[in-house]
This record gives C-alpha cells, structure tokens and sequence, in this order.
C-alpha cells in the first residue's frame, strides 16, 4: 500500500516570512499541527506546535539561574509576545523531510519514527501534493488487522 491512499491532499502551509503569531492563528483555525512551510512551490521546511511552544519555554541556563521559571505562565505569556513578531523561517524545521505519494506505507511511518516526527509532506515532481501524519498510519494498519 502507498502513502497515496492515506495523505490528506489539501495541506495548510505557510510562508517563511510570516510571523509566528500568524502560524499560531493558522495552525488554530485549522485545528492542525503543523504546517508546510513553502516558498512559491518548493517545499523549504515544517513548523509545529510543538516547535512554537519549545521557543516559549525557559532554557536550561534560565532554568538554573531561577527554578520558579519552569512553573511561571507570566514567563511563558511574556515570551510569547515578544516571539509573536519573529519569522516562521527562524523556527521551522530544515531541510525538510520530505516523502512521495509513491512510498509504501510501512517505510513513511517507519521514517517518522526514526526522524522522530509526526508528519511530513509528500512531494511528487517537486510540488507538494499532500501530507500524512503518524496518526493517518497508525489508523490505518490498526483498521487492516481488524
């Protein structure tokens, strides 16, 4: 079986030069949790959710310097108005991972976990045609043991 059957053909994506705070409207709206981050129609890279609250987070050195950090929403919601103006670009994962619609099913997941991500493009010819997650694999071999 390919990725083909399973990926989600209509993709969210965003822009490089857009603001996080624009990514987190997207990501929000769409209630997704990542989005293709694209360049006319090369696919540059992927930015999450979770990349966006690992940026929130105190560092390690923070971290030692004031423990109180760690448990602080005012520090998280401080943060995160001074990373609403930074670009997508300064976040996002690069190079992209990238997969075609033509991959068996097995070696797409199998990939995920070893790159330790839950989504990735597919991208036929240089365009991007869909996306699949862990979870569109995972509901799909659990539906063929059935």
């Amino acid at each position: 079986m390919k990725i083909a059957e399973i990926m989600t053909k209509h993709v969210h994506t965003i822009l490089p030069d857009q603001t996080l705070k624009e990514c987190a409207d997207i990501l929000k709206k769409h209630h997704v949790n990542g989005l293709v981050v694209m360049d006319g129609d090369a696919v540059k890279g992927m930015i999450t959710k979770a990349d966006i609250f690992r940026a929130l987070l105190p560092s390690y050195s923070d971290i030692l310097e004031d423990e109180g950090l760690i448990t602080s929403f005012e520090y998280i919601e401080d943060r995160a108005h001074k990373l609403y103006d930074l670009k997508v670009r300064a976040l996002m994962g690069t190079p992209p991972i990238v997969i075609t619609s033509d991959t068996p099913i097995v070696k797409a997941g199998s990939l995920l976990i070893l790159k330790r991500v839950k989504q990735v493009p597919v991208v036929d010819h240089g365009k991007l045609s869909g996306i699949v997650t862990l979870t569109d694999i995972i509901n799909y071999i659990t539906e063929k043991i059935k």
